[in-house]
C-alpha cells in the first residue's frame, strides 16, 4: 500500500465525521469499512487523479461526496432517541435503551428540507439550497428543550427557598453530591462571556430576592439567606473551575464564618497618659 493511499484511508473517518454529524456517531465504523472497501478499486485511478492536480484536495472532496451517500442510505432505516440519543432501526416506536417514545421521522427523513424537499447531508442544521431549518434541527431544539422544563421542574422539589434559574444556556442539570446540598449546572456551547454574564445576572436575582454578603469575609461569590432559623447559602465562588462555559452552582445549608449576622467590632479607641486625669 502506497504512502497516497494510506493517507486516503486516514482521511475516511473525518470524512465520515463531516458527512454524518453526532446523529449517527455510532454508525461511523461501519461506514469506514465500507467506504474504505470501495475506494479500493479506485484508489489508482485517485492516485492518478491527485498526480494531476498536483494535491489531495480533490480526491478527500469527492471521498466526502462517496461517504454522504452511504450514511444517508444508513439513516434511512435509523431514528435516534431524543432522550438517550441511541441509535435504533425504523420500524421501533420506542427506545430498546431507555423506553423513551421514538420520534416518526428517520434520521434521514430530518435532513429533508420542508420548504424545498432538498435531502440534506446527515447532521445538517439548516437547508444547503434555501436555508430553512430542517426537520431533525428542529425537533431536537424541542427535545432539549423538554429536557431542560423536567430539570426546572425538579428545581421545585429540590430548591425551593432559591429564586429559579432564569439567565439562559442548555443543558440544564441538579445533582445532589452530598444530603441537602445541590449543585445546578447550565452550558453554553462555548460561549464563556455568555456564561460569566449569566452567573453576575443570577447573583443580582439572589440579592434582589433577599440573599446578601454576610459573615465575617462577605463577598459576592457566597449569599445567604436566613429564613426561620434557617441559613441558606448559594455558592458561584468555583463554579467555573471544571468548565468555563458550562457554570456549576452550589446551594447548600451553611452559615458564613462568624455568622450570618456578624458585626465588626469597633477598634479600640487608643487612650494618652492625659485621660487618665480627666
Amino acid at each position: 500500500m502506497g504512502f497516497l493511499e494510506r493517507a486516503i484511508r486516514r482521511g475516511v473517518s473525518d470524512a465520515v465525521g463531516k458527512a454524518i454529524g453526532k446523529a449517527v456517531e455510532p454508525t461511523v465504523t461501519d461506514l469506514t469499512n465500507k467506504a474504505a472497501n470501495a475506494i479500493d478499486q479506485a484508489t489508482q485511478n485517485t492516485e492518478q487523479q491527485v498526480v494531476r492536480s498536483s494535491g489531495l484536495e480533490s480526491a478527500f472532496s469527492n471521498l466526502e461526496h462517496s461517504v454522504q451517500g452511504y450514511a444517508t442510505e444508513a439513516a434511512k432505516n435509523m431514528k435516534v432517541c431524543p432522550s438517550c440519543n441511541k441509535p435504533t432501526t425504523a420500524d421501533k416506536k420506542f427506545c430498546p435503551e431507555c423506553g423513551a417514545q421514538l420520534p416518526e421521522q428517520t434520521v434521514a427523513q430530518g435532513a429533508v428540507c420542508t420548504s424545498c424537499g432538498k435531502q440534506n447531508s446527515i447532521g445538517t442544521k439548516f437547508c444547503q439550497d434555501c436555508g430553512a431549518k430542517l426537520p431533525a434541527a428542529i425537533a431536537e431544539e424541542q427535545a432539549q428543550a423538554d429536557r431542560n422544563a423536567a430539570v426546572m421542574a425538579q428545581w421545585d422539589q429540590y430548591l425551593s427557598h432559591y429564586p429559579k434559574w432564569s439567565c439562559g444556556g442548555s443543558e440544564f442539570n441538579i445533582e445532589e453530591y452530598d444530603p441537602g446540598c445541590f449543585e445546578f449546572r447550565a452550558y453554553f456551547n462555548g460561549n464563556n462571556q455568555a456564561a460569566r454574564r449569566a452567573v453576575d445576572e443570577y447573583r443580582q436575582i439572589l440579592l434582589q430576592n433577599g440573599f446578601r454578603q454576610a459573615g465575617e469575609y462577605p463577598c459576592i461569590e457566597h449569599l445567604y439567606k436566613m429564613e426561620n432559623g434557617v441559613c441558606y447559602h448559594v455558592d458561584t465562588g468555583m463554579c467555573f473551575e471544571a468548565s468555563p462555559d458550562s457554570p456549576s452552582i452550589a446551594f447548600n445549608i451553611q452559615e458564613p464564618r462568624g455568622g450570618f449576622n456578624y458585626v465588626k467590632p469597633e477598634p479600640k479607641k487608643k487612650t494618652s497618659f492625659m485621660d487618665l486625669f480627666k
